[in-house]
């Protein structure tokens, strides 16, 4: 059995020289300070107070009990009351959820000075827009990242980021076509590779760009946008991708792009109302917004 809060209450009461204010500054009530005493008394199998008039005298045992724990006890509530400040201010560790690809090829040095700072720790939590919005539903990420924008009203958001669409082939089949008037015609007779069976990007690709949907047969679906580069690279069809996900493949010559330039995408800094009255994920969220507009502000592939 562990006698620390009785301890405690018995280095209280040994300093007060008095169980009503020791009572007082352990928010205690008188009877069960008295009964931690008798607790300790038992323990230690002599009688630690003498009862006064105004308060009570500590006996020799007590004195030496005192001697021997106090510094103790006083240590231990430091070392909580350290835990209890850090707890309360922007030390510890955050939860981040967001798309994997715009993680790891973007987002790098906004969450490499956060880290610099040496107050937060990181976890990342990777996945699509259903999981980051369950993830911060369950109180799992504070922060998200998302590249679309909030429509319930229990969460707050920044515009963090843009992406444009760019419309990219692999460089065998787009040589042919770059000279072409890029439709939707044409592009139906050619294989893509998407994202999922809806067809998210490249949907809004068609709709904005010709005003119409896209009928190609898909050749294949990874839910990992990443790896849909490396399978055009390959010289599989055509896709829709975010610009930071095809400069490097365009400047290159493994990818061409074709057609209009695409939409503009916003992405989002996400968190739920109330999440930033800690300070830990306030300053977290600051950081983060320093480094707004990381691929926004770089040069979209020609």
């Amino acid at each position: 059995m562990s006698y620390l809060t009785q301890l405690k209450t018995f280095v209280e009461v040994y300093r007060s020289g008095n169980i009503t204010r020791a009572a007082a500054r352990l928010h205690m009530s008188q009877p069960a300070v008295t009964s931690h005493i008798q607790a300790m008394e038992n323990i230690v199998g002599k009688e630690l107070f003498v009862r006064k008039a105004r308060g009570v005298e500590p006996t020799a045992v007590a004195d030496d009990l005192a001697l021997q724990v106090a510094g103790h006890i006083d240590t231990l509530e430091q070392k909580v009351a350290s835990i209890r400040s850090r707890a309360s201010t922007d030390h510890g560790t955050l939860h981040l959820a967001g798309p994997a690809e715009y993680l790891s090829v973007v987002a790098g040095p906004a969450l490499a000075n956060l880290l610099q700072a040496d107050k937060v720790n990181l976890v990342i939590h990777t996945g699509n827009k259903n999981n980051t919005f369950q993830l911060l539903e369950n109180d799992i990420a504070e922060l998200a990242i998302m590249a679309s924008e909030p429509a319930e009203g229990r969460y707050e958001y920044q515009l963090l980021d843009k992406e444009r669409l760019i419309l990219v082939m692999n460089r065998v089949q787009g040589k042919l076509l770059e000279n072409r008037e890029v439709t939707a015609e044409l592009l139906n007779q050619h294989k893509v590779v998407t994202y999922d069976e809806q067809l998210p990007l490249i949907r809004r690709y068609f709709s904005d760009v010709f005003n119409a949907s896209c009928e190609s047969p898909v050749a294949a679906v990874c839910p990992d946008i990443r790896a849909i580069s490396s399978i055009i690279k390959a010289g599989v069809g055509y896709s829709v991708l975010p610009d930071y996900l095809c400069k490097e493949g365009i400047a290159n010559g493994e990818l061409v792009p074709l057609g209009q330039r695409g939409p503009e995408n916003g992405i989002y800094l996400v968190w739920k109302k109330g999440a930033l009255r800690h300070p830990r994920v306030d300053f977290a969220k600051d950081v983060i917004m320093a480094f707004a507009n990381m691929n926004y502000l770089s040069t979209y592939p020609d």
